[in-house]
């Protein structure tokens, strides 16, 4: 069989991130999930788990991942803020999420729409199950609700949140957030969740780059490439440099080696790898613009640099902090006097979180958070 042009012309089309066709690595962060579901067997609370990082940096495809490789053994529901409104919303979204698996969904959904009707006192059809024997059905369900953009998550669903947090649902659940960098802080800061245990933040951080060559000759082998294993071997190095361990990167730079094996038919050895490196340093200049734009760091881009050189440096650890470094920096560039200067050293800094310039390390201090773009933006600003 000759070159897969079909899944060529599909990975080219491709523009959706949300799933890693060629998942590799993770491995910790995976392990990190599967400890949650086997604690939550043994909680009556639910489990909360929060991955947060940057933009790009493979959150949401890891939850597919764990979607194809755990949904044998739970159920996953996916919530909006809406369905943390109260009890009945969380309730009912659960509910419509195990009839709507069935039989061809995950094998725990049919006892787990028995449990959580009469847990969460819904009268479920068929919910005639003596107490013991609901009892051991329970044992045997999990539930993992997953909410991404957990950063806006608010006030508004402190008492759905406290609840699952203290009482549960009466059935094994692990509340799974994905989120930007400062998703865990902005869980905590609410009232009844300061306290949530030293293991449940898990910060997305930088592929190997073994793992994204691992996943980029997945994608070679998938494609039915022709080229020695040393022509394998240089591409997939190749690739994992110009991926800088990003996954958005890493995403890019396959699509621009697999446009190249398109021209020439899955020859590895008539690939130009010029134009490889070409088309990876624009996209990835092109992502890192779009992280900035139509913000006020777009428009003080040697401001954005100076502070982002100033948190690599300083590594602040608080919020404040991190706004003094700007208010520190806006006042060294004279920007304080400055007319046409209308943002503040607080709306700065936090721009900088939302936007995912910055995150929030495994040390619980600023940084950030895509160190490709901290050497990007040096050469954004003028010396």
């Amino acid at each position: 069989m000759g070159f897969n042009r079909e899944l060529a012309g599909e990975l080219l089309d491709e523009r959706d991130r949300d799933t890693a066709r060629f998942f590799a690595g993770r491995g910790e962060e995976i392990q990190r999930f599967d400890a949650a579901v086997r604690e939550s067997r043994r909680s009556k609370q639910a489990v909360f788990r929060i991955y947060q990082g940057a933009p790009g940096c493979g959150k949401t495809s890891l939850v597919d991942r764990l979607r194809q490789i755990r949904s044998e053994d739970v159920l996953f529901v996916d919530i909006e803020k809406e369905h943390l409104a109260g009890k009945g919303p969380l309730a009912t979204r659960v509910r419509d999420a195990a009839t709507a698996a069935g039989p061809a969904g995950a094998k725990v959904a049919s006892i787990a729409l028995k449990a959580i009707g009469t847990r969460l006192g819904f009268q479920t059809a068929g919910d005639a199950l003596g107490a013991a024997v609901l009892d051991k059905a329970v044992d045997k369900t999990e539930i993992v609700l997953h909410m991404d953009e957990a950063q806006l998550i608010d006030r508004t669903e402190q008492l759905t949140l406290v609840s699952l947090h203290t009482h549960g649902m009466g059935v094994p659940t692990v509340c799974l957030f994905t989120g930007l960098g400062h998703t865990a802080r902005q869980i905590g800061s609410i009232e009844g969740l300061s306290r949530l245990g030293e293991n449940v933040t898990v910060n997305m951080g930088a592929m190997s780059d073994a793992e994204c060559a691992e996943s980029t000759r997945m994608m070679l082998d998938e494609l039915r490439t022709v080229g020695s294993e040393s022509e394998k071997d240089r591409f997939t190095k190749m690739v994992a440099a110009l991926s800088y361990g990003w996954p958005q990167h890493l995403h890019c730079a396959q699509q621009a080696l697999c446009r190249e094996l398109q021209r020439t038919d899955g020859a590895l050895g008539k690939v130009s790898a010029a134009r490889v490196r070409e088309e990876s340093d624009r996209r990835r200049t092109t992502y890192y613009e779009g992280r900035l734009d139509g913000t006020v760091l777009a428009d003080w881009p040697e401001l954005t640099a100076a502070i982002v050189a100033g948190v690599i440096r300083e590594r602040p650890s608080t919020t404040p902090a991190l706004t003094k470094l700007c208010r520190d920096e806006v006042g060294r560039q004279g920007l304080d006097d400055d007319p046409d200067f209308d943002a503040t050293p607080k709306g700065f800094a936090a721009t900088l979180v939302e936007r995912g310039v910055l995150a929030v390390s495994s040390d619980r201090r600023y940084d950030v958070a895509i160190p490709s773009m901290a050497r990007w933006l040096e050469g954004v600003s003028p010396p």
